[in-house]
This record gives C-alpha cells, sequence and structure tokens, in this order.
C-alpha cells in the first residue's frame, strides 16, 4: 500500500512546459525545494536514526519508517511560500506521505528502480486541482546520501496497450540501500469543497517497524473517525487554533494484501471524515460543532441517516427534473402494451427496471455526446437516485419497494461504520416474490446481486415503502444476500483445434460461455452500443430508433451521417478487444484472428449466459524436436495463478472474489501420419473442500480430447484452509508446463 501521485506532478510539468511559463515554472520549483527541504528535516526519530537491528532478510523489502501527515489549517496559519504560489481561498488542505524502504534483494530493487503513477496513485487518491511535489533520496549502507533530481528522472513509456504512462527511474539503487521518498499533495480551497475521507492501515505486504500518523486539523472544520479491527485510538491535543490527532505503532507483520483480502475488514484501521463546519444531526444522528470531534459512531444513528437518506433520494425522484424518467418508463409500458401483451403484475418491475436502465444508459437525444466505443461499456449512475427513480415509478404502477441497506465485504462490517456511504442502497419490491434492483452499470440484471455484497447481513428500511397495507407480505427488517454457487459464475471454453500443414502454428475456434460475477467484465469488454441498443430498443417496443429519429429530421439528418462513421470506427476497435480477448487468454496474441461474433449479448436476467465464438491461429505452442512435434498442451488453459514464495504460508482468512468455475473441453486434430505419446501423462485429480483441479484426457482415433475443470467452491475460506487451496493452485499451474508429442507413425 505505497503509493506516489506521479501523475499529477507530470501533467503539471506538461501544462507549464506547453503554456511556457516560466514564472510558474519557477515558481513550482521554489515551493518544491521547500517542501523537500522540509519533509527531509522532520524531527522523526524512525527516519533520522532507522532501526537496522533484526532486519527480516527472508522479506524483500522491510518498510524502516512510514508517516502520513495531513493538515487542514485556515489561511492565516500557512507559511508565506505557499501563498505566494497557490491563489489564496479559505484554507490549505496537503496530505504527506514518506516512507523509507530497505531493499533486500533483486525483487525489491526492480520495484523501487522504476515508481509507476497507476502504482502510488492509491496513496493519496487523485485530486484533480491539488499539486504534488515528490522527494526522493538514496542511502547507501555508509550512511552517505544522494537525492535524486526527479524532473530529469521522469520517463514515459508505451505499454502493451499503446497507453503513454509515466514513471519515475531512480537510478543507482542497489541491494543493500535505502529508499527514502514521500509524495505532498497539496492545494487551497474554498468552504464549500470536500474534504477527502483519511484512511491510515496499519499494514502493508512489507513489514513496517515504525508506522505514525500526524493531523493538524484547524479549528473550522469537524471531524468523525472510527478505528476498526483492534486499531489503537489517536493521543488528541486541543489546541487555540487547531486540534492534532498523533497515532505510533510498531513491528507491524507483512501480510499478503496483494491476494485474496480485505484490508478493511483484517487489518486494524482508522477512518476520518473531515467536514467544514458542523457536522449536522442529519449526518449520523450525532452533531459535531467546528472543532469538534466524536469517535465510532453507532450504527443505528447511520442506518437512521441513510433512512433520511433514502426518504430525501425518493422525494427528488418526483421534482420536475428526475421525473421526466418516470413519465418516460410510463409512456413506454403503454406503448408496449399497445403493441403487445398487457404486462401482468409480476412482469412490471422487470419492464421498468429494464427501461429505467435503458432511459440512463442507452438513451441517445440530439444533444448527447457521441460515445458510442467501448469506453461506453463502463458508464455507471448515482445508485440513490437510479433505485430512487425505480421505486417512484413502480409506486405509480401500485407496487410498493423497500430499500436494502449492505455492506461491502471488502469495505468495513457492521459495528464499524462511518457514515451511510458505507452502505450499499439496494430497491427490495414488496411483493409475494420480492425482485431486487440495483444500479452496476449498462449490462446489470434484475436480481443480480454484485458479490461484493455477498454473505452480508442487510438492513431492510421501509423508508419509501411506508406503511404496511393489509395485502402486503410480512415486512422482514433483516435479509441475509446468499453466496452465489461455483457453477453460476463459471467462465466455459470449447476449442477445435487443427495444426496447419507447415506444422507452425495452431488453427482454433473456440466458443465462449460467461456466466454470472465474471459476465460483465467480459461484456464491457467486448460489446457494441449499437448492437445492445437495438436489441434493448425493440425488447422494451420502442418503435423508431434514434438513427430513424434523426434521419427524418432536418434539423438532425447530419447526426445520423456522424453516428453511422462513430459506428464504423466502434467496429474497427471491437476487433482490436477481440484480439486482446485473445491475448490476455493464451498469453500471448493471435497470429491471425479470422473471425468473430456474439451468439448471445446476456442483456437481460433470462438470457444471462454470454456467448460469443472466435475463430484465429497461434504460434509459439509448437516445437519441432526432429521429426516431431511438441505441444505445449498445458499452455491452452491459459496462466495461472502462481503462489509467491513469501504468500504460501498463510495466517490470515482467505476473501476470494466469489466462488467460480473455469471449465475448458479442447479437441485436438491428429495430424496425418502421425501418433501422439504423452497423453497418460495428463490426467490428474486433486479435489478437496476448497476446490478442485480436474483433468481428462482421451485420445479416440485422429482426435484427442481434453477436458480440463478448475473450481473454487467458496468465496470466503479460513486462514486453516490454506493449505488445501494451495494443492489445487500448485496442481493447475504444474499443469501449464505439461507437453505431448507428435511422432510420426
Amino acid at each position: 500500500m505505497r503509493f506516489l501521485t506521479l501523475g499529477l506532478f507530470c501533467m503539471l510539468l506538461s501544462e507549464m512546459a506547453s503554456a511556457q511559463s516560466r514564472k510558474v515554472i519557477e515558481k513550482y520549483n521554489d515551493r518544491a525545494a521547500a517542501a523537500r527541504a522540509e519533509v527531509w528535516s522532520w524531527e522523526i526519530d524512525a527516519f533520522n536514526n532507522p532501526d537496522l537491528k533484526k532486519i527480516d532478510t527472508k522479506q524483500s523489502a522491510v518498510v524502516l519508517a512510514k508517516h502520513i501527515d495531513v493538515k487542514l489549517l485556515s489561511t492565516k496559519n500557512v507559511t508565506a511560500s505557499l501563498i505566494k504560489f497557490y491563489v489564496k481561498r479559505d484554507f490549505y488542505y496537503g496530505t504527506t506521505v514518506r516512507e523509507m524502504v530497505k531493499i533486500n534483494d533483486k525483487v525489491a530493487l526492480e520495484e523501487y528502480s522504476q515508481f509507476s503513477f497507476n502504482k502510488f496513485r492509491r496513496l493519496n487518491g487523485f485530486r484533480a486541482k491539488a499539486t504534488s511535489i515528490i522527494g526522493v533520496r538514496i542511502i547507501k549502507p555508509d550512511g552517505s546520501i544522494k537525492e535524486v533530481k526527479v524532473d530529469e528522472e521522469l520517463v514515459t513509456e508505451e505499454d502493451a496497450d499503446k497507453q503513454q504512462k509515466s514513471k519515475l527511474a531512480i537510478p543507482d539503487l542497489q541491494v543493500g540501500d535505502i529508499i527514502d521518498y514521500f509524495v505532498l499533495v497539496e492545494e487551497m480551497k474554498a468552504t464549500g469543497e470536500s474534504i477527502d475521507k483519511q484512511l491510515f492501515v496499519l499494514g502493508d505486504d512489507k513489514p513496517i517497524k515504525r508506522y505514525s500518523v500526524h493531523c493538524d486539523i484547524s479549528d473550522k472544520f469537524a471531524l468523525r473517525y472510527t478505528t476498526a479491527n483492534g486499531a489503537p485510538d489517536f493521543a488528541i491535543e486541543k489546541n487555540p487554533d487547531e486540534t492534532t490527532f498523533d497515532l505510533v505503532v510498531s513491528d507491524l507483520p507483512a501480510l499478503p494484501t496483494e491476494l485474496w483480502m480485505s484490508p478493511y475488514r483484517q487489518i486494524p484501521n482508522i477512518r476520518m471524515s473531515i467536514n467544514y463546519g458542523a457536522f449536522g444531526y442529519g449526518y449520523g444522528g450525532i452533531t459535531v460543532p467546528p472543532g469538534g470531534y466524536s469517535r465510532n459512531i453507532k450504527d443505528a444513528d447511520i442506518i437512521n441517516t441513510s433512512e433520511l437518506m433514502a426518504k430525501e433520494a425518493y422525494r427528488y425522484a418526483g421534482s420536475r427534473g428526475p421525473v421526466e424518467y418516470v413519465d418516460a418508463v410510463r409512456d413506454m409500458i403503454k406503448i408496449y402494451q399497445r403493441d403487445n401483451e398487457k404486462l401482468n403484475k409480476d412482469s412490471i418491475p422487470y419492464y421498468v427496471y429494464y427501461a429505467m436502465r435503458y432511459m440512463v444508459f442507452y438513451r441517445v437525444l440530439p444533444q448527447s455526446r457521441i460515445n458510442v466505443g467501448l469506453a461506453r461499456n463502463m458508464h455507471e449512475s448515482n445508485n440513490m437516485l437510479f433505485i430512487s427513480l425505480l421505486a417512484f415509478t413502480l409506486r405509480e404502477l401500485d407496487i410498493k419497494s423497500d430499500v436494502v441497506l449492505a455492506t461491502n465485504r471488502y469495505g468495513p462490517k457492521n459495528g464499524e461504520l462511518l457514515d451511510p456511504t458505507d452502505f450499499e442502497f439496494i430497491l427490495k419490491t414488496r411483493t409475494v416474490k420480492p425482485v431486487y434492483m440495483s444500479s452496476a452499470g449498462v449490462f446489470s440484471h434484475c436480481n443480480n446481486f454484485s458479490t461484493d455484497y455477498e454473505g452480508q447481513d442487510a438492513h431492510v428500511t421501509n423508508a419509501v415503502g411506508g406503511a404496511q397495507r393489509k395485502n402486503d407480505p410480512p415486512f422482514v427488517s433483516k435479509v441475509k444476500i446468499p453466496y452465489s454457487k461455483p457453477e453460476e459464475n463459471l467462465r466455459q471454453e470449447q476449442y477445435t483445434i487443427s495444426l496447419d500443414n507447415k506444422m507452425e502454428q495452431l488453427q482454433v475456434e473456440r466458443t465462449t460461455t460467461v456466466k454470472g460475477a465474471l459476465r460483465t467484465a467480459a461484456q464491457r469488454e467486448l460489446l457494441l452500443f449499437e448492437d445492445y441498443y437495438e436489441s434493448e430498443r425493440k425488447a422494451l417496443g420502442v418503435r423508431e430508433s434514434f438513427m430513424e429519429a434523426f434521419a427524418d429530421s432536418r434539423k438532425n439528418k447530419s447526426l445520423a451521417e456522424e453516428y453511422t462513421n462513430a459506428f464504423a470506427e466502434a467496429r474497427k476497435e471491437q476487433k482490436e478487444a477481440f484480439t486482446s480477448d485473445v491475448r490476455d487468454q493464451f498469453e500471448v496474441a493471435p497470429k491471425e484472428l479470422t473471425s468473430f461474433k456474439v451468439r448471445n449479448m446476456a442483456l437481460r436476467h433470462d438470457q444471462p449466459d454470454f456467448v460469443y465464438d472466435t475463430k484465429f491461429s497461434l504460434e509459439g505452442f509448437l516445437k519441432k524436436a526432429g521429426s516431431s512435434f511438441i505441444l505445449d498442451i498445458g499452455r491452452l488453459i491459459g496462466g495461472q495463478l502462481t503462489i509467491k514464495p513469501e504468500q504460501r504460508e498463510r495466517k490470515v482468512d482467505i476473501y476470494e472474489p466469489y466462488a467460480r468455475t473455469y471449465e475448458y473441453s479442447i479437441d485436438i486434430a491428429v495430424p496425418a501420419g502421425y501418433k501422439v505419446e504423452g497423453v497418460d501423462k495428463l490426467s490428474r485429480k486433486v479435489d478437496n473442500d476448497c476446490g478442485s483441479f480436474m483433468v481428462a484426457g482421451e485420445l479416440a482415433g485422429d482426435k484427442l480430447h481434453l477436458s480440463v475443470r478448475k473450481v473454487y467452491k467458496h468465496a470466503f475460506e479460513k486462514a486453516e484452509s490454506w493449505n488445501n487451496m494451495l494443492q489445487m493452485i500448485d496442481a493447475a499451474t504444474d499443469f501449464t508446463g505439461q507437453k505431448i508429442l507428435f511422432k510420426k507413425a
């Protein structure tokens, strides 16, 4: 969990260079020099006299010291150098994160020799209007210190997807050195602007010898915070103009943070919310005045606030602007029932859900920005407003709904909540067979829970549905969101493979079926708006497409031509996406992608499986061995999870994304004049309480059939089950090295 916000710094330099504003550059350089001098002179003993005793050399790297400094100060309390650089506003907001890391081996050396923006932006988040200042020093074993000239070591590289990414090169860093670096993100803000939530996680994937936090918060602000998973409390000191919050902990062990952990639930942490002025009663039920603070608020108060938010959102859904969506959906129902059969009461919630999804994600107006490429697939809505529009529409159709408040299994658990944003709001119809609705995005289904909420005990509020009627089903205040089964989250691959005449390439015909939680990612990567828009328009009974409407309008006729051109460009983008899909599966790009076709777009709950075909050729899987040929048959199931040496021992519980299954049915045509050797070595079976990996190979005439099945049986496992998990994972990894021999008959 170490992060550097390098991109903002790079963007700033780019903007300044393009504008050729020497004065601004000089101001920035002066501010950066002052900030580096300040940070390097911190009176923190863990940095000035790092503890080099008992360094765990089995660890790739050890964090000797980590310090986070947060400042929210009124302008009268900031230095003159800041006022010179920034436009004066109401208050200063700055966050500095500094780490000192001992490099123990080449793995850590490679990790720290280049800092990428994406890798380090997690630490301070992304603050679009903020300025980032970076400092890096290398401390040699003899105690000599070399400061890296950041502006001279910035490099720009292009990744496999042809995206430009900035990195900071750290020259002359060697095993045995200590790297000391920080990032400061700062800005001047107005009173009406929000402050990011602060998160202090007391753990990392590397051991930390000393971790400290210091916050200076002006008395203009109110503050609330929650300590979780046994995190210690702050030492708090009230001063005339500000309050300080300090925390120091030592000897934090390394944790597998990058492998199936839920840090909010498994690592001690403190979350802090800060507001300019007071937190009113509506915020968690407790008033906090400026200069005051509140800790560990009760869940009941947060639930009460969430109910108030649900009521307010519901009222807003009926106001002049949003109600246009409600009216449009009611009109769609009238037209649909005029042209088709009348919707019964059980069908109405489903129609309303997909009609509202159409209105939010699919509808195109003349003033809409032209966006028909794959990027459109990533759109998401304001979930609170979306379900409020659904609730308001259903109420107009005499169907009441209640709101379910569910916590994310990768977020804080009940009893350690900070505010209503810790809940996901899900709509539950008040019908004999409830229909659950939420807005996950362009391809969300009814009754389809995000796997992030599986297994959670959720609170049901009647804040929207109101009092029960005589014919309403009994009200249940608690629901448990079920876990999905491994067969419900499935990726199934069917391959028909032949070898080309030169015995150099594999000719592959593939059918892929993706189900459940695996489905949406595949849809986002491969589907085109033109196709799913037209499909949903017809399913909902919308008589005229926007293209037809534009073409019939003298005012908007040119728009139809623009969309036609945009659709053609999107088709080219889709072919590149299918090429990437093959590359991701086989870890090598296809030599040629011959064809691709989507059989079922999986746009609705009653047709939930995403199915598509691809036909392509692959190189690099066959090797000549005299007159014979070796096929890397194990590679046909794609890359498998490899457990790092330091991850093989585990003491924390396992939070997997969801239970899931991967199946491969592979038919390989044996070339004429050859026989196959090594089929008997392919079969294997590992099956335990956590998962299974099974392979069966069979030769029938000139066909070799290979069946592979890998199953993760649960979304959560206790730490003591880790060895069972390793058995299955290791078996799959080992299989990828399996080969067969095509030998001259």
